[in-house]
């Protein structure tokens, strides 16, 4: 919908340069917090909040999203997520969004690919389940007795662990003094006390079951962090999007024009098939009524 409004790609069948795909991203940057923003006013009843010229970045989003001009602390928390969110390689949604952009697709529909892949359980949503962990919780009470049963039970502790590092991710130890911060801030520290808890236990328990670590990862202080700020559960993953449009964009400005290659190169992985099917020359046709239960 945002690119049939878009001046740059009026005309698909021209090239479109590198200005042009500069000036999409820093459209595209300025747009994903202000129609999410948007949306979140219009579902809870009251109008959208028009962003204000004299705000930065991340205060306008806070702004258009609550509808008052936010606390510098809280300025300064989301800022800075948002930057820690920025970039970080080649992740799912990166990935999708330059293998789109290297069939030569225009900015909306690569960054279209890297949104979709958000919507899937394996990337995206991991701070969303965090924060939902600790409202089903409560209380730092029951942490023990939790820990010890998703261990039992074999199921993730959303929050810990990660594909890539095998010590904790720098950028929580960012976030969990803000939020330390902010919780002090409004007069509830328990939503950073239960995760400080939490991180606290599941490593202690961790270590003593499996004799390894579990790395505390981006998402697990983002969850309280986020809540403090006022921003509804629901839209943590469309938050993390309002931060990485700008890896995105600059991942598919690189493909686009060749940035880190000779030239532009259409994605073709390689693949062997190792299934069952034995193709339509060696094939037996057997009839229907003739074939077994499978």
């Amino acid at each position: 919908m945002l690119a049939t409004h878009d001046p740059d790609i009026a005309e698909l069948s021209k090239e479109i340069s590198k200005e042009a795909a500069l000036r999409m991203a820093h459209r595209l940057v300025a747009k994903f917090p202000t129609v999410i923003a948007a949306y979140h006013r219009i579902r809870s009843g009251t109008d959208p909040v028009a962003p204000a010229p004299d705000l930065g970045h991340a205060a306008n989003f806070l702004f258009m999203l609550n509808g008052r001009m936010p606390e510098d602390t809280a300025v300064r928390a989301i800022d800075t997520a948002l930057v820690l969110h920025a970039e970080h390689s080649f992740n799912a949604s990166t990935f999708a969004a330059r293998e789109v952009a290297s069939t030569q697709a225009h900015m909306y529909a690569a960054v279209a690919a890297g949104v979709g892949s958000l919507s899937g359980a394996l990337h995206g949503g991991a701070n969303a389940k965090v924060m939902q962990m600790l409202l089903k919780l409560g209380g730092s009470e029951k942490v023990v007795d939790f820990v010890n049963a998703e261990l039992d039970a074999g199921r993730k502790l959303f929050g810990l662990g990660h594909a890539v590092y095998d010590v904790d991710d720098p950028r929580a130890h960012i976030l969990a003094p803000m939020s330390k911060a902010l919780g002090e801030s409004t007069g509830n520290p328990r939503w950073y006390e239960m995760s400080a808890l939490i991180e606290k236990t599941a490593k202690e328990i961790f270590r003593e079951r499996k004799n390894a670590d579990i790395p505390v990862n981006v998402d697990f202080y983002s969850a309280s962090l986020y809540y403090y700020l006022g921003i509804p559960v629901d839209l943590f993953t469309p938050v993390f999007a309002i931060a990485r449009i700008a890896g995105w964009a600059a991942h598919v400005i690189e493909e686009q024009f060749a940035g880190a290659a000779p030239k532009p190169v259409l994605y073709r992985p390689e693949s062997e098939y190792i299934g069952d099917y034995c193709g339509p020359e060696v094939c037996e046709f057997v009839p229907l009524e003739k074939r077994g239960p499978r």
